[in-house]
């Protein structure tokens, strides 16, 4: 990932930091390699991976980005929220930066 994907690896890097190499860990295993919506999804240009949010989560992170542009090359990585890991699954609190 590091070399395809530079600065989604930065932003990773610095989530496992603040959220936990545990909860990031988790993310993955289900939205990249489970593939359910909601935990993990990350792009930087035309390389994207995880699977996408969808239904209200895509509205709220189009709302939230505003003028993102993926075709710019910025990084966007979107991970469930560890508040709702206690909830049972992913809720609206996606980390997202870009």
């Amino acid at each position: 990932m590091r070399q395809a994907m530079p600065r989604v690896a930065d932003l990773l890097a610095q989530r496992r930091q603040e959220l936990g190499a545990e909860h990031v860990n988790l993310c993955w295993r289900r939205g990249v390699l489970e593939q359910q919506p909601g935990w993990f999804y990350a792009r930087e240009g035309a390389i994207a991976v995880g699977t996408p949010f969808v239904g209200s989560e895509v509205d709220t992170v189009l709302r939230e980005l505003g003028a993102w542009d993926a075709l710019r090359g910025e990084p966007l990585l979107m991970l469930g929220s560890p508040t709702g890991l206690k909830q049972g699954g992913a809720d609206d609190g996606k980390d997202r930066l870009g």
